[in-house]
Order: C-alpha cells, then structure tokens, then sequence
C-alpha cells in the first residue's frame, strides 16, 4: 500500500477533523418510516379483530305461515263454468268451479245426457201410473163405499119384509086355529080350512126365502166391508213398490248427473290465488286450478340448503334475501332469521317444488322481518310464490385464522 501512493498523501488521509460526525436525513424520510410502522400495526390489528364470513347462497321462495290449499280436480274434463276471480274471497264448501266429465256418442249426444233422458221418460211413465193408480184407487173406493149402502139397504128392506111377513105367519096360523075349530065343529068346509093351510105354507115358504135372502146379504155386506178394508193395503203396496221405483230412478240419474259433471268446492275459508284455468279449458288431476290462501297470512320463507352446507346452519342465525321480483341492486335486502331447520334431507326430483335443484337438500324456515318490499318510495307487500336468493353465514373466524388457515390445515395432517 506505502509503495503505491506517496507518504504526503497518506499523511493527509490520516489527518481526521475535530468533533463527532452527524449524518444529517431528510424528514420525508422519517414521515414514511412512521407512516408504513402504522400501515403494520393497522394490518396486525385488522388480523387480529377483523372477521372472515363464509356464505352459501341458496334459493327458495314464499309461502303463508298457516300453509296453503291447492285445488285440484278429482277427474279429466271441461271447465264449464268457474264462479271466482283471482282474489275473491270464498269460504269452506263454497263452489268454485263445475267440470263437465260427459263423452258424446256417435248422435253428439253427450252418453249421460242421453242415459239420463231414458230415465227421465221411466220416471215419468212412473208418475203417470201412480197417478192412474191413485185415480183407480179413489173410483173403486166409492163403488165399494155405494155398493155397501145399497147392500145394506137391499138387507134392511128384506128384513122389514121379513118382519111383516113373520106378522102375517102369525095371523094367518090363528085363522088356520079357528078354521080347525070351526071345521071341526062343522060350521065351514074341509076345502076351505086346505086352502087356508096352503096359504099358511106358501108364507112360511117366503119366510125361508126371506131369511135365506137376509143372510146372503149379510155375507155379501161382510165381503163388500173386508174388500173396502183390503182396497188400501193394496193400493198402497203398488204405490209403494211404484215409488221405490221411482227412488232408483232418481238415484240412477243423481250418479249420471255425477258422472256428468262435478262441482269444485272450497276446502277452507280464504282467499282465491294463483286462478290457472279458463272457462273450456280442460282440467287434468295433476294440475291445480287455483290456490286457496288464508286471510291476513303472514308470509315466511322456504329455503333449500345443500347438504354441504347444512352442519352450520342454526335456529336463530341471520339471513340477507333477495327477491327475484325486486332486484336487491336497486331495491336493496332484506333480513330474516331461522326459525326451524328440517332433519329430514329432500333429494332431487323427490317432490314437486317451485324451486329446483340438482342435489340433496334440507329444508330451512325463515321468519321474515318485514311483509313488504320497499319499491319507488312505496311499500308493496309480498306474495305467496315468490321466488327469492338468501344469503347463510355458515363460517365465521378472525382474518388471523383465515390467513394461516393452509398452514394449520397442513399442521393438522401432519399430526
């Protein structure tokens, strides 16, 4: 080193000045130094107290609370007639709705209406003869009723006849006595007391005719009295077998006018929604016609959550929900809590629901904050059938963790 410079200039080097040597730093410097130390201690603390949420979105839609009653109908036909409108208020039996069920035949004449006409004409060929029946019954009622009086007339008449003639016995034997006595005597005639006799029997002889007479009329009064008696037991015994005809005759057409048609009642008090069918439309037994929901129902929501995300979900926690009617970027979201998780899980294509999915789901019941959608200032309340998106916070856990969360997963396979 000595050989390479001169011993002026290193005599120079070593020459030091008097004092301590300050560096002197611009206070940019210090500025950005204090201002990246608090940027760490910011991030540290947002690590430390910051939280990671970790949500599913899953889908669902609105019903009532109290559930509601679809109408369905309970065979293939035509809507004849529909006697609602979309909100019409019904009550429990009210008719809704008539389907006609006929099928016409090769005359375009519907099968039962044409049934139903031959037994109309039964029915009436029925009624007349309850009514000839009825008129018989009455005509030969009052033939009986005169032919008792003349009888009983004709018998009276015989037996005054009788009693004369019993009287005119009785005088004619005491002429017959004196007769004899006479004749006996020898003051009349052997002929003229014979006449006299012969007299006396030709009376006795119309007496037994009399008395043969009286006892005819007698049995003939007595049969004219058993017939009048007999004459309603029958007429009602035909009457009765009439009207029983009759009975089935109009139970066979109350099941024709079934098979032709049947009318849709109300199952329950409400209110008509979701009206899917016209006046001549057919009706199928897998489609409803309308919906019957409650008066005054108060709305919840029906979510299906994936089975990957359903060991976090609880009774209590908070959801954010979005319904498709009111897109959440204008209209905002709407909060809720769960009130009932299902234990059952629901797999797919398993039952017919408004919202479809590809994967086994739990059903999940959320109460709803509010009834009504904010909309342009005004509030519009919600309607069953709604469909809606819901937000579940199913992980919650500091930014710390969530940030070391590769190196303790690694941590906990490594164990």
């Amino acid at each position: 080193m000595a050989a390479l410079f001169r011993e002026e200039a290193i005599s120079h080097q070593s020459h030091k000045l008097d004092g301590e040597v300050t560096i002197a730093t611009h206070t940019a410097f210090t500025r950005i130094a204090v201002f990246l130390v608090a940027i760490v201690f910011i991030g540290v603390l947002f690590l430390l107290w910051g939280e990671y949420h970790r949500k599913e979105v899953v889908s669902g839609y609105l019903r009532p609370t109290s559930g509601l009653n679809k109408v369905y109908p309970v065979a293939h036909g035509l809507i004849e007639e529909i006697f609602v409108s979309e909100g019409d208020s019904v009550s429990k039996g009210q008719v809704l709705a008539k389907i006609k069920l006929d099928r016409e035949i090769s005359s375009g004449t519907g099968a039962n209406d044409a049934i139903i006409q031959q037994l109309q004409i039964q029915k009436a060929l029925i009624t007349q003869n309850i009514a000839n029946k009825q008129h018989l019954f009455e005509t030969d009622y009052r033939r009986l009723e005169e032919r008792i009086k003349y009888v009983a007339s004709t018998r009276k008449h015989i037996q005054l006849q009788h009693e004369l003639l019993l009287q005119r016995i009785s005088l004619h034997q005491r002429k017959v006595e004196d007769l004899q006595s006479l004749t006996n005597a020898g003051f009349t005639s052997q002929k003229e007391l014979a006449n006299q006799q012969d007299l006396l029997l030709t009376l006795e002889q119309q007496r037994e005719k009399n008395t043969a007479q009286i006892l005819e009329s007698h049995e003939n009064l007595k049969q004219l009295h058993h017939q009048l008696n007999q004459l309603p037991i029958k007429h009602n015994d035909q009457i009765g077998s009439l009207n029983s005809q009759l009975v089935d005759i109009n139970k066979h057409i109350s099941q024709t006018e079934a098979q032709r048609s049947v009318s849709i009642v109300s199952p329950k008090d409400g209110v008509v929604t979701n009206l899917l069918v016209n006046t001549g439309t057919m009706a199928n037994t897998g489609r409803p016609l309308m919906t019957i929901m409650p008066k005054d129902a108060l709305f919840e929501a029906v979510l299906y959550v994936p089975t990957r995300a359903y060991g976090f979900v609880v009774e209590g926690q908070q959801t954010r929900i979005r319904y498709h009617a009111f897109p959440f970027q204008r209209f905002g979201l709407y909060e809720g809590n769960i009130k009932a998780v299902s234990k059952t899980v629901i797999l797919p294509n398993e039952t017919t629901l408004p919202v479809a999915f590809n994967e086994p789901v739990y059903q999940v019941i959320v109460e709803l904050k509010h009834q009504w959608a904010e909309a342009y200032g005004d509030t519009i309340p919600l309607q069953s059938g709604m469909l809606l998106e819901a937000d579940i916070m199913i992980d919650k856990r500091s930014l710390f963790d969530w940030l070391f969360d590769p190196i303790i997963s690694v941590k906990g396979k490594l164990k």
